[in-house]
């Protein structure tokens, strides 16, 4: 057999089926750039889209949800009744311990703490679970409303709900880190943090807690049981700034101190930065003003205050040194240790006085109690005393007299204003507010006569009894306030 006669038969292809070829190739190319472009384009889309992570995932219902967030110029404001849900708060229309539908104002709570906001104003207030003194925190914008909803910026989200949010304007994504989230996260990655674990009270805790939002973590020495402080950074290093050689740290918010107690249970201050603010030589230590850096002192059963340097302000001599928390009812108190932001209410042998923040005397020891709790009959449910009365920058004051029959203690009450001037000499029965769809209204008693005493105030300063502008009290007006106990005062607006 031939072999070399025995080769395969070659086929040609014609030249339709090479045009064919080249064709097809021609069309898989075209369709593969088109799924490419389509695909790029999906991407670019799916970018654009706006998203919301909730500590570390993609939650579609906060995504969808109308009118959680409004971002302008890339500046993300969020909706403070919407997005309590989310960060584990309760919210509430109306001021705090108003209990009105007031839209204007709002406040919120996380078992823990409220805080309070208020349209157009850059401040809100802190009020901790424990009765411990309240603090007012400055925001960088004001509380803006849009269709009856309080909306705030990053800034004031952040401090009003402990918590951290971020906007990457590439990918359109708000991301949001609670601090419960935060506080797992770095107990996990963290050997020797003390949070969740540590032996201080839950309010201490959850203080401290607070500190991560500011890169500071509260850790424990398991070979001395000891606390201390170190700061982590953004890379998830850890160094430390205060040795753990403390039975307790407190974070405080605001200043970024550390309120610290020895082994020996003597308290101070430091700073974020390791540095001694105050040696550790008081009882206790609580914070007056974080804004003024004004601290409460105690030794021994007696108090005083100091400034954030250890400065002696006010001198350890006083029983006691603001009103006790609780104990009045009156929400333009904001602040039991400061009255109008610059009177420091002191007791010293069963007498109260009043000290300005810089220790100098505004009204010496000599009332029996500041403010009026005593409510008379008015038939009124919202009802409160009162110990402040803004309106006319007044303070109520409160001496003990004896009655006719010697015997019988009799409460009188007077008011004073910020510079302890008196307004009203100390011969009123009461005074108390009465709160009726969102109005409060200030009234005082005496003899079975009840005033608007803000009205009245006012008709006295524009008959020229007394100068408003010089906030001064005339004899006229303090002829005038005896004319009250004496039941001689006309023409008086009656509840």
């Amino acid at each position: 057999m031939d072999l070399m006669q025995e080769n395969p038969i070659e086929v040609k292809k014609t030249p339709k089926t090479k045009i064919f070829v080249i064709i097809i190739i021609i069309l898989i190319i075209i369709l593969l750039i088109a799924a490419i472009i389509i695909w790029l384009y999906a991407q670019q889309l799916k970018s654009q889209l706006f998203k919301v992570n909730i500590d570390g995932i993609a939650n579609s219902r906060a995504t969808s949800e109308e009118g959680l967030f409004i971002i302008e110029n890339n500046k993300v404001y969020t909706s403070i009744s919407n997005v309590c849900a989310y960060v584990g708060y309760t919210y509430y229309p109306g001021g705090y311990k108003q209990y009105s539908e007031d839209k204007t104002k709002c406040y919120v709570n996380n078992s823990k703490e409220i805080v309070t906001f208020s349209s157009g104003s850059k401040e809100i207030i802190k009020y901790p679970a424990d009765n411990a003194q309240s603090q007012k925190f400055v925001i960088d914008e004001e509380v803006i409303s849009r269709g009856n909803k309080l909306y705030v910026s990053e800034n004031g989200l952040e401090k009003a709900f402990n918590l951290l949010i971020d906007y990457y304007p590439e990918t359109n994504t708000v991301s949001i880190s609670t601090l419960p989230y935060l506080t797992a996260y770095y107990e996990r990655s963290i050997s020797n943090a003390s949070l969740e674990n540590s032996d201080f009270s839950d309010q201490i805790k959850f203080n401290n807690e607070k500190a991560l939002l500011k890169s500071l973590i509260v850790v424990k020495d398991e070979n001395t049981g000891l606390y201390g402080v170190e700061i982590i950074s953004p890379l998830g290093e850890v160094t430390n700034v205060i040795t753990p050689r403390f039975m307790q740290i407190e974070y405080m918010e605001g200043t970024d101190d550390f309120i610290v107690t020895t082994q020996e249970k003597k308290v101070g201050i430091y700073g974020s930065d390791g540095l001694t603010k105050v040696k550790p030589d008081y009882d206790t230590i609580n914070v007056i003003d974080k804004n003024i850096g004004l601290y409460l002192v105690s030794s021994n059963n007696k108090q005083g205050v100091i400034n954030s340097n250890g400065k002696i302000i006010i001198h350890q001599d006083y029983d006691e040194i603001g009103l006790t928390p609780g104990s009045y009812d009156d929400p333009n108190v904001t602040n039991n240790y400061l009255l109008y932001d610059s009177c420091i209410p002191v007791k010293i042998n069963n007498k109260w006085g009043l000290i300005d923040i810089n220790g100098q005397t505004i009204v010496s020891p000599q009332y029996d109690e500041i403010g009026c709790k005593t409510v008379l009959e008015t038939g009124f449910k919202n009802t409160t005393g009162v110990v402040i009365i803004p309106d006319i920058n007044g303070i109520v004051v409160k001496t003990n007299q004896m009655g006719e029959d010697e015997r019988t203690v009799i409460e009188k009450y007077g008011i004073i204003n910020a510079s302890g001037e008196q307004m009203i000499n100390t011969v009123l029965d009461s005074v108390y507010t009465v709160t009726i769809a969102d109005v409060t209204t200030y009234y005082i008693t005496a003899q079975n006569q009840t005033i608007d005493i803000v009205n009245w105030w006012y008709e006295q300063v524009a008959q020229g009894r007394v100068s408003e502008q010089n906030n001064q009290t005339n004899q006229t007006i303090n002829n005038q306030s005896n004319t009250i106990g004496q039941n001689t005062i006309n023409n008086s607006n009656n509840v």
